[in-house]
């Protein structure tokens, strides 16, 4: 199953939340792609539909949505286990 991670379009992995999901799923080993979307969360249709919400990021994993980052640095951890 494909895992994919729709994150903010911030050019680096260090300054925000985002960054923090794509180095937790590189630790983690999971090969995933990257879906880049808009700053202007009106844009962000993909992701209400998926979540409900539009903020990012977002990982669908597992055919599972989860959004948060912390949530998903933490499922990532426990599934490490």
């Amino acid at each position: 199953m494909v895992t994919t991670l729709y994150r903010c379009p911030t050019p680096t992995d260090v300054l925000c939340p985002c960054g923090r999901v794509a180095r937790a799923l590189r630790r983690a080993g999971v090969e995933y792609d990257e879906v880049r979307v808009p700053h202007r969360r009106s844009r962000r249709a993909q992701i209400e539909q998926l979540t409900g919400q539009r903020r990012v990021p977002v990982v669908e994993l597992d055919g599972e949505a989860i959004c948060d980052s912390r949530r998903i640095v933490e499922h990532l951890s426990a599934r490490a286990r």
